[in-house]
């Protein structure tokens, strides 16, 4: 699933966009979608640790606070979504780039560059991340690895726990994951706990930090997460 926000203080360009993108975006993936009067209710969700979108489409003329406020304090703030400017005038498309925004377009919206873009974005999605594809519910699903906290073994399940993503979990054994993911930076630190490297703030013998959580490490596994995390 993709999870897509859209900020515009107009609610007739809310809609337009609504209809355009999940138009477009029907047959790549199932869709949710935030909608957003104003800046300030972006900048709200981000202070309440709610905010959950991975793409925002953003105006950039609102009132009180513009759309480049807002992607300024997104990436003061690391927040981790991608920006499409939406607006009425092509004067800051130069303020895209010190945004890293993904594209900038242009009102009145064109259908065949909002497709144009939308589709670049989704290949690039799908093709700059390593995924583990895996059933759930009898769905199959593609798990992105680089949004991976852990893996962690519970009963006949491995339950995964993701950056800014709901918990889901899938039948398996968390060796044959192990196996799997041996070239994508995770490590076994527990008997029930495989771990991505990249989240790994700091460690003990007896636990690691996470990305903010702490996962156990057992007298088995020690010496090896001690290694590799001397060599991050």
């Amino acid at each position: 699933m993709i999870r897509i926000g859209i900020c515009d203080d107009e609610k007739k360009h809310r809609e337009l966009l609504y209809d355009m993108v999940s138009h477009i975006l029907f047959p790549y993936d199932d869709m949710e979608f935030s909608y957003y009067a104003s800046g300030r209710e972006v900048l709200d969700e981000i202070v309440q640790e709610s905010f959950v979108c991975e793409l925002l489409l953003l105006d950039i003329h609102m009132p009180e606070q513009s759309g480049l406020d807002i992607a300024a304090y997104i990436r003061e703030h690391e927040v981790d979504v991608d920006i499409i400017f939406v607006t009425v005038s092509a004067d800051h498309v130069f303020d895209g780039y010190t945004y890293q925004a993904f594209s900038y377009l242009l009102k009145p919206l064109d259908a065949g560059r909002m497709e144009e873009e939308l589709q670049r974005y989704m290949s690039l999605r799908n093709n700059g991340s390593h995924c583990l594809h895996v059933q759930v519910g009898g769905k199959q699903v593609q798990i992105f690895l680089d949004k991976v906290k852990y893996f962690m073994a519970y009963k006949r399940k491995v339950i995964v726990c993701q950056r800014g993503e709901m918990e889901l979990s899938f039948y398996a054994k968390i060796g044959d994951v192990e196996q799997k993911l041996l070239e994508d930076g995770f490590i076994r630190c527990h008997q029930s706990y495989l771990v991505n490297s990249q989240y790994m703030q700091s460690c003990s013998r007896t636990e690691i930090d996470v990305g903010g959580e702490t996962v156990p490490v057992s007298r088995r596994y020690a010496e090896q997460v001690k290694e590799f995390f001397q060599k991050k």
